[in-house]
């Protein structure tokens, strides 16, 4: 609305036109001059004046107790559609609008005094109408604060009718229909806006009426720009608060924020909350949304927010534990205030991305630690010297163990030797590579013998070497139940245990008892791997000075070297492994990042590119030896460049029909899930699965990865239910099924899958992103 004053448009010919000279045109006519009435003698006038007075008295009285309450935004979320809120009348615009009917109502008692009553009588018309457009917008306004949508259209409608308030009415109607889902009568209020602009053009708030037109219109930049130019000081806030929802939705996220910080009208904790969590910055996240959830208008976003963010970073505990301290029964409502999409974390195929979260340390976390000593640790047999007989490696002494106690089960010794025959030829299985083979021959050998700590044992390293840490658990407590002078068993049930968040500490004071108790206790090894397993680094520092330099003997102290921050005696104990077992991968991938972890990542790569080109290494581990080759060869090769190039020589590998089809097809569809081909990865592993007949956790898991990539999530859904119950301890399988329970909506299955993770976990396969809010 223009803010200068209302002038009655007058005709330029004759007619019934109004002059002021009128009085002077009917002396000159000849008509007899009539003297006018005072107007305190008008008893007409008077009863006009008085009503006049009421409307206005009325309207100040509202005007003021519009102003006097306290501004409260709307609930502007900045990454969502929501719109900004109604145009509020200001306290200099309500001033100008008082001051405007005054001046009215001043203009017309002149022209009566003046005996113009007819002009007087048109203004006192026009004061009416505009006092009733004026009525119409802020009961409009009014309306809109209390989100009466509807009724505040009505109300923003018959003010433009009144040809008053146009511009600003007509925008408030629009966002009023945007509420509403009326995009036809959005877009025809925000024309009627532009429309009626121009007649703002001496209005102070004419660049802001015309950045909200651009804003709601889409016009990011133009509004921008006018947003930028606004100079009345009440609204500068709000063109601040405009102006971060813009870059927000441009994606300038620290822009949005610093327009956030720079206005004070508005409380920001929710939005600054939620566009730290898009940047990433989840520590400034939280604390900005733990502040807003105190603001009951902001309580069930921020808590969903702050929900979606430990779901993020893997606090799957703390999640659960705050919804249900705060929405007990309702976890559903938060959960689905946005809907999720379940995706591929981008660094599996981007070498790019991998190798900037590349951390050239393949001891990095306890996890990674234990897989590498259940790699290196030995099997065990009634007779280590006759078993080694029967095995065709070499350093196979290293990779065996004599069982403590184990005749005394196995009473002739026929049946001894015939024993260890067997065991032998499955741990040969074991030692060439055929991981899974092995681990079904010893499941049918415990058929025979399913009282035997040795046979429990052996099953239980392969369980560990395949990552299934729950039957690994669960048969070497069984092994040392049975015998409790296999310390092995034991200290490998406790390691297995703190993997899989068991309970431990019952089966840790049974040890330790016996331990104590045992005066022909000399196992220090097995000691120290429990203090492994509590993480008590520098209770094991004084294992460094045993003479056992064992393959397995040496990785247990290059661990505790790592551990406790001892490059040199984490060097020396990698060299020796080195030089005991030249051609195994994983003991080169360990050697060469020895020698080259102080490298940037483009040095690093360029020198595993010379290393590993063309070296000659017993490749058999990556078919079907223990899944942590594997894993730190094809997540090495990725990183270096090399992916492609080793897909091709285990192609090479395939077509020659006695090499191990089932491994190298296994490795085949692993590597091809790192290069994105994923309908390949899923038709091989579809192959595994109902021609092989491979029935494993993982392999259900990484078919479950490929049909995600394929975009088939039922797929993927049946194949993680079948992932969990061949290892209901498989942390990535609940991690992936309960985020595709939550993408559907089946919100039940999706909590109970979270309560099965413990806190800390990260998904090495799998993410989300939030879908905006329709």
């Amino acid at each position: 609305m223009a803010e200068e004053e209302v002038i009655l448009k007058e005709n330029s010919g004759g007619g019934s036109g109004f002059s002021r000279d009128s009085g002077k045109e009917e002396a000159e006519s000849g008509f007899e001059e009539v003297k006018p009435k005072k107007w305190y003698e008008d008893s007409k006038f008077i009863f006009i004046l008085a009503v006049l007075l009421g409307i206005l008295l009325f309207l100040i009285v509202v005007l003021m107790f519009l102003y006097s309450q306290n501004k409260t935004p709307a609930n502007v979320i900045i990454p969502s559609s929501v719109e900004a809120g109604p145009i509020q009348t200001t306290d200099e615009s309500l001033k100008f609008e008082a001051d405007k009917i005054d001046g009215m109502i001043q203009k017309a008692n002149a022209l009566y005094l003046k005996g113009e009553r007819e002009q007087a009588l048109k203004v006192y018309e026009q004061i009416a109408l505009y006092s009733e457009a004026l009525s119409n917008y802020n009961l409009g306004v009014s309306q809109m604060n209390q989100k009466n949508f509807t009724q505040a259209l009505q109300s923003f409608q018959r003010a433009i009718q009144s040809n008053e308030n146009q511009t600003v009415a007509a925008i408030n109607a629009a966002v009023c229909a945007l509420y509403l889902g009326d995009q036809k009568q959005f877009d025809y209020y925000l024309d009627l806006a532009l429309v009626y602009l121009p007649n703002e053009g001496d209005s102070e708030l004419f660049e802001y009426y015309l950045s909200l037109i651009n804003y709601y219109k889409g016009f990011y930049p133009e509004a921008l720009q006018s947003f930028q130019k606004v100079q009345v000081e009440h609204y500068a806030d709000e063109s601040k608060f405009l102006s971060a929802k813009i870059y927000a939705k441009m994606g300038l996220n620290t822009k949005s924020i610093e327009n956030l910080q720079n206005q004070g009208s508005y409380e920001v904790s929710l939005p600054l909350g939620l566009l730290y969590a898009r940047m990433g910055r989840y520590g400034e996240a939280k604390t900005n949304l733990e502040r807003a959830m105190k603001i009951e208008r902001d309580f069930n976003q921020s808590l969903a927010a702050l929900s979606f963010i430990d779901l993020k970073i893997g606090k799957y505990q703390d999640m659960l534990e705050r919804l249900n301290a705060l929405v007990k029964g309702n976890e559903h409502n938060i959960l689905k205030t946005n809907k999720i999409k379940v995706s591929l974390k981008k660094e599996l195929t981007s070498i790019q991305i991998a190798q900037d979260n590349f951390i050239k340390d393949f001891l990095k976390d306890k996890k990674e630690q234990a897989d590498i000593l259940f790699y290196f640790a030995p099997y065990q047999v009634f007779d280590a010297k006759e078993a080694a007989n029967y095995i065709n490696k070499a350093n196979v002494s290293s990779f065996l163990q004599d069982d403590q106690g184990g005749d005394s089960y196995l009473m002739s010794s026929h049946t001894l030797s015939s024993t260890n025959v067997k065991l032998a030829r499955i741990i040969s299985h074991a030692l060439e590579h055929k991981l899974s083979l092995a681990n079904e021959e010893f499941k049918n050998l415990l058929q025979t013998y399913k009282e035997h700590s040795i046979l429990q044992y052996n099953l239980a390293l392969s369980y560990a070497q395949l990552q299934n840490y729950d039957l690994a658990f669960k048969h070497f407590s069984t092994a040392y139940h049975i015998n409790p002078k296999n310390y092995a068993a034991g200290a490998f049930a406790i390691l297995a245990g703190s993997l899989s968040d068991k309970d431990i500490l019952k089966l840790q004071g049974e040890i330790l008892d016996n331990i104590n108790t045992d005066d022909n206790f000399d196992q220090q090894l097995y000691q120290n791997i429990m203090f492994f397993a509590n993480n008590e680094s520098s209770t094991m520092l004084s294992y460094l000075d045993s003479e056992d330099n064992s393959s397995f003997s040496l990785i247990f102290k290059a661990i505790i070297a790592k551990m406790n921050n001892l490059p040199n005696e984490f060097d020396k104990d990698i060299n020796l492994l080195k030089q005991a077992l030249n051609d195994d991968i994983l003991v080169n991938i360990l050697y060469f990042n020895a020698k080259n972890s102080n490298l940037n990542i483009k040095e690093y790569a360029q020198n595993a590119q010379i290393y590993f080109k063309d070296s000659e290494l017993d490749y058999r581990a990556l078919a079907g030896g223990a899944r942590v080759v594997r894993d730190s060869y094809v997540s090495l090769m990725r990183v270096v460049g090399l992916l492609n190039q080793k897909r091709e020589f285990i192609k090479q590998k395939l077509a020659i029909k006695d090499e191990d089809q089932v491994g190298l097809t296994s490795t085949l569809a692993y590597m091809d899930i790192y290069a994105g081909l994923y309908g390949e990865a899923y038709a091989l592993y579809d192959t595994l699965i109902n021609d092989y007949k491979v029935k494993d956790s993982m392999t259900y898991f990484l078919a479950a990865v490929a049909a995600i990539g394929s975009n088939n999530p039922n797929a993927a859904i049946a194949l993680l239910e079948l992932s969990k119950l061949e290892d209901t301890g498989n942390q990535e399988s609940r991690v992936a099924l309960g985020l595709l329970y939550h993408e559907v909506q089946n919100y039940e299955p999706a909590l109970y899958q979270y309560q099965q993770i413990k806190n800390d976990f990260q998904s090495k396969f799998f993410t989300f992103d939030i879908l905006k809010t329709p």
